[in-house]
């Protein structure tokens, strides 16, 4: 399993172990052997690759077990929500369930996945070496991209986002801008597109 200093990290996107763990989801007893596992999703189970995807959906908190896996409590919210509402507060808590993002965020609550500083900050709250840190970073900048539009939805961004459960919507006002999703995954998407527009035209002006 990957480590930075004494933090367990996934190498793998957020959303590509979550793929993965529907397969084993989808079974009765949300359960399946690695062997089978890997057939169903064309990998060996002898392979580099599969064990590091096998090891990241276990750094998420998505899965247990060796040989046989099982969903965890945490991973079964996040695989079966009841709404859009549900989906995203369930992932937050299984993404800051990993104690390196929870530290992360917690000393670095402005952090992106474009920031300069990101390994600095990455060896100063594990203590690693520039050697460890660098091995990761590609794949630490991609995570951070996918998770970070997730961890800030809740509460309110800079942008002034609401969730008004009444009306199941969002809301994002902004000087020149107010505008309102459906409180769906179409919805939240183009609320995080809209943000992440203006964050970058802000960088650019």
């Amino acid at each position: 399993m990957a480590k930075i200093g004494n933090f367990n990290i996934p190498e793998i996107t957020l959303n590509k172990c979550l793929d993965v763990c529907r397969t084993i989801n989808s079974t009765k007893d949300r359960s399946m052997s690695r062997l089978e596992l890997s057939i169903l999703i064309n990998m060996s189970a002898r392979g580099g690759q599969f064990s590091k995807l096998i090891n990241s959906c276990k750094s998420w908190g998505l899965i247990d077990g060796r040989e046989f896996y099982s969903i965890t409590s945490l991973g079964i919210k996040v695989l079966n929500p009841s709404n859009s509402n549900e989906l995203i507060f369930s992932k937050k808590e299984l993404i800051l369930s990993n104690t390196f993002f929870n530290y992360l965020y917690k000393h670095f609550p402005n952090i992106d996945h474009s920031d300069t500083t990101l390994i600095q900050s990455i060896e100063e709250i594990t203590g690693c070496d520039r050697s460890v840190s660098l091995k990761y970073e590609s794949s630490l900048r991609k995570i951070l991209f996918e998770i970070n539009p997730i961890i800030k939805t809740f509460p309110q961004t800079d942008e002034n986002l609401h969730n008004d459960n009444s009306n199941n919507s969002i809301q994002i006002s902004t000087p020149g801008i107010n505008v309102e999703f459906k409180f769906d995954d179409e919805g939240l998407t183009a609320a995080i597109n809209l943000l992440n527009s203006l964050k970058v035209s802000r960088t650019f002006n």
